[in-house]
């Protein structure tokens, strides 16, 4: 069985636009904790709960060490627990809980390489929406991966990794609402772009010197 690619974007766009998703990078974990059926909880959390050191939980949860979710099934009603690592940095820890989020979305009740690959899909296309670049690219600004980490809070690799993802189709309509939606923020970037730092690249900091003869 193939990966639904186009459901996995499709589902993103509608996710950005039901919890309006206006700004960016975004945090998967407030949406988690505002869905209905997710209880969302810390690998350090159920270690203080628990007693138990958090290098002997988290391997309870199989192999993925940054977030995993458990799914739960009462008479026809799934639930879920998702379980993270808070101590993760912020790109790896948003990306982790972006593709947990996808799989509850996307209803998978099991794991196999098609609903990886689906949640994966998801996760790029909610954290790095293509209506996004579409919207810089309607500006003067020179998009370029540097930028779009910025923007996104997303590791450059895995800015890569979305590059290679199959082609997918979503709804004009839905493509033009999360536009709409990302587009003041494009908008209010590109006046601090044109107005805030100065045109011949000053503004750039030389981390190399300003480290000269620090110690700790």
């Amino acid at each position: 069985m193939m990966p639904d690619y186009n459901k996995a974007a499709t589902k993103a766009a509608e996710c950005l636009i039901k919890y309006n998703i206006h700004s960016f990078p975004v945090s998967p974990l407030p949406i988690l904790e505002q869905m209905d059926d997710v209880i969302v909880v810390s690998f350090a959390e159920m270690s203080s709960a628990s007693g138990y050191r958090k290098r002997d939980i988290m391997p309870l949860f199989g192999k993925n060490r940054d977030a995993i979710t458990s799914v739960c099934s009462d008479n026809g009603r799934q639930s879920y627990v998702v379980a993270y690592d808070s101590m993760l940095p912020f790109p790896l820890r948003q990306r982790a809980l972006a593709r947990e989020l996808g799989h509850i979305v996307l209803r998978h009740t099991g794991c196999s390489e098609e609903n990886t690959a689906e949640a994966l899909c998801f996760a790029a296309h909610f954290l790095c929406p293509r209506p996004l670049v579409h919207a810089i690219q309607a500006t003067c600004l020179r998009l370029s991966v540097d930028l779009l980490a910025n923007l996104t809070g997303i590791f450059e690799q895995f800015l890569f990794s979305i590059r290679r993802l199959p082609g997918t189709v979503v709804s004009s309509g839905l493509n033009r609402f999360v536009r709409n939606q990302c587009m003041p923020f494009v908008l209010n970037i590109f006046e601090y772009y044109q107005t805030a730092l100065p045109a011949d690249g000053s503004a750039a900091v030389d981390f190399g010197s300003f480290m000269d003869g620090y110690e700790e």
